[in-house]
């Protein structure tokens, strides 16, 4: 079972000063991740509330299928289960051939913390930086309470859901969540 929140934050690199100063183990450093979203022609997937996702970095590639959300009030919660696996391509032209369509893509460059009972994911969106707290609900509080977060700044959406609403606000048209190819962030 996936327990996680969103929280938008403006400055990343306090975070991580925040962090480092706390003693927590950077377990992963910054990394880039392109994210492919894979349904049924007929999208029964997504209205079953369920999603397929095949995740790609530089060491290789994750598959993920992720349950229908459970009903939480402070957190989303969901089950999950996912596995490496060694060629995202490959990955992605299996799914393709037994019928499945990718539908949406987004990128983001991650930064990975382990605090305890917790994993602190710093994450840097083409629309904005959040931090993504995932583990125990009693971890994600003290580490929310260590970072000075208030839970009333707990987001369970997802992050097409926040692109959405961040499109509708400027008046753009919704679509895949990507860097400019330009994008020299470091």
């Amino acid at each position: 079972m996936e327990i996680e929140v969103k929280v938008p934050v403006e400055d990343l690199h306090a975070i991580v000063q925040k962090a480092e100063g706390l003693g927590y183990e950077r377990v992963r450093p910054r990394h880039f991740e392109a994210n492919t979203l894979f349904d049924f022609r007929d999208r029964s997937l997504s209205y079953a509330g369920c999603l397929l996702r095949v995740r790609e970095t530089a060491d290789g590639a994750l598959i993920t299928f992720k349950g229908k959300v459970v009903d939480d009030e402070r957190f989303k919660v969901r089950p999950e289960v996912e596995t490496r696996c060694e060629s995202g391509p490959s990955m992605r032209a299996i799914l393709e051939n037994i019928g499945l369509k990718a539908f949406f893509r987004y990128e983001k460059y991650r930064e990975e913390f382990q605090a305890p009972g917790a994993l602190l994911c710093l994450d840097e969106m083409p629309f904005g930086n959040f931090l993504e707290l995932e583990g125990f609900p009693q971890g994600i509080e003290d580490l929310a309470q260590k970072l000075d977060l208030a839970p009333e700044t707990f987001i369970r959406r997802s992050y097409a859901d926040l692109y959405g609403e961040h499109c509708r606000k400027l008046g753009e048209p919704f679509g895949d969540i990507l860097f400019p190819t330009d994008y020299a962030h470091s």
